[in-house]
């Protein structure tokens, strides 16, 4: 019986399928590998795992080294062949928005932004929040105490659009970092309400998500405001399929929203501190932890409920835990340095202790991980690498030259390292 034209069509339509959903596989770990697009990279996830960096560190592995318009501890995007990063006028406060080229360190363009300087804690900077970048923009925010602002600039620097969302109440300064989600960039605007000084009027908290194209209003959801929290959020997505947005602050503890509407979906008991490290999705696992100066720092691991419609249940609580660099989690191990110079791996499922070890003086920057590697930086500027074993192994460090309150970008093979005043680009040679 001869075969039927639509069977024909039906069996080509098939194959051609097949072949593009090979191309988007394949594609889609090139554009993990090229595009670091926000503050500790693919979700907040602090993963390159298939980079191929170096090991051995040593100036001989400086693909380029530059220095930067101003200083500042906020940390370098990429997409594609562009780095993004931003430092300041420790004076007058004024932030620079560079533009590099991210195979030789040269500038492409610069853009500056006006504002005032005021008091903040000794650790902050006016350029500590980390920008976000898709392949249209690139989104920047920074305050002072009359103003809130996000801006967007064009990949070829042109200015899109800015928003001003008024007053920054807080005790130590602005530090947050923006991320964005599908269309839209998403502002953590966390403010402090309680212990505010000079009889200032309590600020107010918002989750705020903006337009990429125009900045205009997409959703606005109001947070529990105590003291002003910096952990930038993330996306769990549940069994459904379904995503939602993710973080935590002292008010709420953990919640979710709808990244599309701002609905809350749920949240959990509130945190006793002030959360500064990101939230971390791992495994079916939301970590995030809170602390102060002073300690009494812990870090707790909640599990979702496959629906994502139900408070999760806490999995387990880590005592004397980070406080401002974020963890990160490779190979069913969690990795975590304190502000006070201490590495710690854990079991991920059950928080077990493999190992603890005293590494420097003091972490402000967070870890990234490769599949065998963690890679960090240290406030004296020397970064360390670390195997990912159950066991403490030291595999190389290297003083940078100066101080490092940031954290690691990778793209393409290559990791960038951002000093007070200085941008390092590190790779194998080629």
């Amino acid at each position: 019986m001869p075969t039927q034209p639509k069977q024909i069509g039906l069996a080509i339509f098939k194959i051609v399928l097949v072949f593009f959903l090979l191309g988007l596989a394949t594609q889609s770990p090139t554009n993990a590998q090229e595009n670091w697009t926000r503050f500790h990279g693919p979700n907040g996830s602090g993963i390159a795992e298939d980079a191929k960096l170096p090991t051995k560190i040593t100036d001989s592995n400086f693909q380029w080294k530059i220095k930067l318009a101003g200083s500042g501890s906020s940390s370098p995007v990429v997409w594609g062949d562009k780095l993004f990063v931003t430092s300041c006028d420790s004076k007058t406060a004024e932030l620079t928005l560079q533009c590099l080229d991210a195979k030789s360190g040269d500038q492409k363009w610069a853009k500056t932004f006006d504002s005032s300087s005021y008091k903040m804690h000794n650790r902050n900077s006016f350029a500590s929040g980390t920008p976000a970048v898709d392949k249209h923009h690139v989104y920047i925010t920074f305050a002072n105490p009359k103003h809130v602002k996000v801006a967007a600039v064009s990949h070829d620097g042109e200015m899109k659009w800015e928003r001003d969302f008024g007053t920054w109440i807080s005790q130590h300064g602005y530090a947050a970092s923006l991320m964005t989600y599908k269309n839209k960039v998403i502002l953590f605007n966390s403010q402090q309400a309680e212990r505010v000084r000079d009889s200032a009027k309590p600020g107010e908290s918002h989750m705020i998500a903006l337009a990429c194209n125009d900045g205009s209003d997409v959703w606005k959801t109001p947070l529990t405001p105590t003291r002003a929290c910096y952990a930038v959020p993330s996306i769990f997505t549940d069994d459904s399929g379904k995503d939602q947005l993710i973080s935590c602050n002292t008010g709420d503890g953990f919640f979710s929203l709808d990244p599309e509407t701002g609905t809350k979906n749920w949240s959990t008991l509130p945190f006793r501190m002030r959360t500064v490290a990101s939230t971390l999705i791992a495994d079916g696992l939301v970590i995030g932890s809170n602390g102060s100066g002073g300690g009494g720092n812990y870090l707790v691991a909640i599990r979702p409920d496959k629906k994502g419609e139900k408070v999760p249940e806490k999995i387990y609580e880590l005592q004397r835990a980070n406080y401002v660099p974020s963890p990160v989690a490779m190979d069913d191990k969690l990795f975590l340095f304190t502000d006070k110079g201490i590495g710690q791996c854990f079991d991920l499922q059950t928080g077990k202790m493999h190992w603890q070890e005293r590494i420097a003086k003091g972490f402000s920057g967070s870890p990234i991980a490769t599949k065998n590697h963690i890679y960090v930086m240290d406030e004296s500027g020397t970064l360390f690498v670390i195997a990912v074993s159950q066991r403490y192994e030291l595999v190389a460090s290297h003083s940078l030259g100066e101080a490092s309150r940031a954290t690691p970008a990778v793209s393409n093979g290559r990791m960038f390292l951002r000093t007070e005043s200085h941008l390092i680009c590190v790779a194998k040679p080629e």
